[in-house]
């Protein structure tokens, strides 16, 4: 990248604790950090372990003890609109989840030393995964693709249903793995609510004409072009040791994102994380069923 991460998102925080009570804006928080907004959240979350939303309510959360904690009788009304809450009920939810103790109980007897494991994540960014330390990440140029697709933007638990009803509607017109490739577009991180995500298939020219007429205008399947350009490329699979395809997953990304950026000279494309499933139905030697997934990260 044309600079470091650390760099960046440090130019962020300074932003947000300079303006801690203006409303959220991950667009503005973006420019800032001279990083594509589709990427933005992804990697501040592998940077932190935190979400950006709660990154602000830990942060705070944290100057409201300062506050309460010091002998300060300053109404919790004032510190609500001090710090941007709509409510002195929003403040107290928040101050609760973020810092363990409600602000009456903080500033009556407060945990000191859990306070301070608080801080934590405002200090330093997280260690890197050691697992993916060694993965071996290609450099690729991927031709345009149009993608027929159906969007998950619900809960993370919901999204077997919606990649079932992709999977009948795959069946209903006969789009088996030997005619498309199947993709996932990751929008947002797995724990947001609600979580985005794309589950498509490409389609040739001859597949897209069979269907245009009638299998592209079903409630729910979207076509878009996926333009073409470079990408990393990291391929993780199951095993005996790693049977959670999950955990791979969230582990290269992680790499992608906080290690592997961070050395390289490249920059984000503002377009999303693929993840391609390359044998849909696989199963192993053992009878297991056995997953392989490329992961592709965007570059200019």
């Amino acid at each position: 990248m044309g600079h470091k991460l650390d760099q960046a998102f440090e130019k962020v925080l300074a932003y947000i604790d300079s303006n801690i009570a203006a409303p959220l804006d991950i667009d503005n928080l973006a420019r800032i950090a001279e990083l594509p907004t589709c990427h933005f959240e992804h990697l501040f979350y592998t940077l932190y372990r935190l979400s950006i939303e709660e990154y602000v309510e830990l942060l705070k959360s944290l100057q409201a003890a300062h506050q309460l904690g010091f002998g300060e009788q300053v109404p919790l009304a004032a510190i609500a609109a001090n710090l941007g809450y709509h409510n002195e009920a929003d403040f107290v939810d928040s101050f609760t989840l973020s810092i363990g103790q409600s602000p009456q109980s903080f500033r009556q007897a407060p945990d000191w030393n859990n306070f301070f494991s608080k801080q934590q994540p405002l200090k330093s960014f997280e260690s890197p995964q050691d697992a993916m330390l060694t993965a071996n990440v290609e450099i690729v140029q991927m031709d345009a693709l149009t993608l027929s697709f159906v969007t998950h933007n619900g809960p993370e638990n919901a999204l077997p249903q919606t990649i079932e009803r992709f999977i009948q509607w795959r069946q209903k017109y006969a789009i088996g793995p030997n005619l498309g490739r199947t993709f996932n577009l990751v929008h947002s991180l797995p724990q947001a609510k609600p979580y985005h995500m794309d589950i498509g298939v490409s389609l040739d020219e001859n597949t897209y004409s069979r269907l245009a007429s009638t299998g592209l205008t079903q409630e729910g399947i979207y076509t878009q072009v996926i333009s073409s350009g470079r990408y990393a490329k990291l391929s993780v699979k199951t095993d005996t040791q790693n049977s959670n395809i999950n955990a791979l997953l969230h582990a290269g990304v992680d790499y992608l994102y906080r290690i592997w950026l961070n050395e390289q000279p490249y920059s984000l494309r503002n377009s999303p994380l693929m993840f391609e499933r390359l044998n849909i139905g696989g199963f192993a030697e053992s009878g297991i069923k056995a997953h392989s997934v490329d992961i592709y990260l965007p570059l200019l």
